[in-house]
């Protein structure tokens, strides 16, 4: 519940001492200590991002979590996986979670779901949780959150990470931004998010700000993130909050001079002379076959100062798309051009 009564609620003087260090705080004091305890939140994942949200949320003294996932801990894992450890091996996320998380706070009430998030379990799941928190690494999952928690109600805390780049944001608070208006729902639902590696500097960092616009969330906090996007570049130690306007259609977004997906009928404006088309594949693949009057300029050349002056000084005069099978490759270049302020399209 996100606003209860909170003069039925008590704290006992061992939850006094234990969190008097957050109640002296003075946009939380007593009464948001109490709707923490009485809030109920799912995790929907239980890896990278999940870990430092699950960990600090605990230690905030939460009154209920409930993780959902279907998968184990493998060795993989343990380099941003914070929970877990060597002794986990094999052994189901969410139990271990559990077990690690009743060390942090024994009076936090941890429910597990063992299985994976679909469209045939997710009302059942969701119904019972005040605050979603969406972890996850594929559009699909991503999909099925949004379209349930739009119909219950329900308010999204949205994260990803890739590589040195991440991006959160709140959806469906305050009649705000959906999902829907981020990312078209004719992507790629097959790809994985995180397929181009990532740091668990970046999950941890990531997860951080997931836990702490939940916790605005909760006590009641004015949101300065109401509909914008968080954008993190951690390997130039960038970050910058982008506005999101709500759209009126399904089939493309518009974030505020961000991603535009470019839909086949218009792939004759690839050969306007006002547009720069930039293929970001590898020069083996552009070689192989490549859309007309495109220019190829390699994902891994973005990193360097050059690459974005030479598109600065494109900025105003001509438009400029990116492209590439990839999409989770087309995003992370996205991210780099929205940093330095620089308008630009995906296209598929």
């Amino acid at each position: 519940m996100i606003n209860p009564p909170t003069n039925l609620i008590k704290l006992s003087q061992q939850e006094f001492l234990r969190y008097s260090k957050q109640i002296i705080i003075e946009n939380m004091n007593i009464e948001g200590q109490k709707r923490i305890k009485k809030s109920k939140i799912l995790v929907i994942g239980a890896g990278g991002l999940s870990c430092p949200i699950m960990m600090y949320l605990t230690g905030s003294g939460i009154g209920y979590i409930g993780i959902i996932d279907s998968d184990k801990v493998e060795m993989s894992n343990l380099n941003r996986q914070l929970l877990y450890n060597e002794i986990h091996l094999n052994t189901f996320k969410t139990i271990s979670a559990k077990s690690q998380l009743h060390k942090i706070n024994k009076n936090c009430k941890v429910i597990t779901h063992k299985y994976k998030l679909n469209k045939s379990n997710s009302k059942e799941i969701l119904k019972y949780y005040d605050i979603i928190i969406d972890t996850t690494d594929n559009f699909e999952t991503r999909n099925v959150i949004y379209e349930t928690c739009y119909e219950l109600s329900k308010i999204y805390v949205y994260g990803a990470v890739d590589n040195f780049f991440g991006q959160m944001s709140i959806f469906n608070y305050k009649d705000g931004i959906q999902y829907k208006d981020l990312y078209s729902q004719n992507i790629n639902t097959s790809q994985n998010c995180n397929a181009n590696g990532i740091m668990g500097i970046t999950t941890s960092y990531l997860g951080s700000l997931q836990a702490i616009e939940t916790t605005k969330v909760i006590i009641g906090y004015k949101q300065n993130l109401n509909n914008s996007i968080i954008l993190c570049d951690l390997i130039n130690i960038q970050m910058k909050i982008k506005k999101i306007y709500r759209q009126k259609s399904y089939n493309n977004i518009t974030t505020n001079n961000q991603n535009r997906l470019v839909k086949g009928h218009e792939e004759k404006n690839y050969i306007n002379h006002n547009l720069i088309l930039i293929d970001i594949r590898d020069q083996k693949d552009f070689l192989k076959k490549h859309k007309a009057k495109s220019i190829n300029i390699p994902l891994k050349a973005f990193r360097l100062h050059g690459t974005i002056e030479f598109l600065k000084q494109y900025k105003n005069q001509k438009s400029i798309s990116i492209y590439c099978n990839k999409f989770y490759k087309a995003s992370i270049v996205s991210s780099i051009l929205n940093l330095h302020q620089i308008t630009h399209s995906l296209t598929k």
